[in-house]
């Protein structure tokens, strides 16, 4: 039992002093704010121009699928094809007009598929065209603007026979 009390009191002792020995917390003291420099010259405040940069014309994809009118081809290179191409579209992306429209081709990649005479395709038969057209944002005043449409690539098929 002797041992016992001992051992009590010598961890009371030893627990009173690292209580003692224990730093007390201080904290940091806050940092030095930077000193700011005066600029050398004011900036002036830039004009805003007079048409918000949302509204200028963007160029965009282009596709557009419909039977071919009427053509005048001649090739320019190694599948490349100028000329004037009407087309009675039926489907155009981008709010695009459909219906009969005409487009002038200058080095545009012109893929002829099984069955079609290259340089001269039959009426009818189905064209599908792909490019950019420009575009503007939505909200933005459409007053005098006229989308430009560019043909970089046109696929043309046999019409599809039909069935009766």
């Amino acid at each position: 039992m002797k041992k016992i009390a001992i051992l009590a009191t010598l961890g009371v002792l030893a627990a009173g002093a690292s209580a003692q020995a224990a730093p007390t917390y201080t904290p940091a003291p806050p940092p030095k704010p930077h000193p700011t420099k005066p600029s050398p010259k004011p900036h002036p405040p830039k004009p805003h121009p007079a048409q918000s940069h949302r509204c200028v014309p963007r160029s965009v994809g282009y596709n557009a699928s419909g039977t071919l009118v009427s053509a005048s081809l001649s090739e320019e290179g190694h599948r490349r094809y100028g000329g004037t191409l009407e087309v009675d579209l039926r489907r155009a992306n981008h709010h695009a007009p459909t219906g009969d429209q005409a487009f002038t081709l200058t080095g545009a990649r012109v893929r002829f598929h099984h069955g079609v005479v290259p340089g001269s395709p039959a009426p009818g038969s189905r064209v599908k065209l792909h490019g950019k057209i420009t575009k503007l944002a939505k909200h933005c005043p459409t007053a005098g603007f006229v989308p430009a449409i560019t043909v970089k690539k046109v696929d043309i098929s046999q019409a599809k026979h039909r069935k009766g």
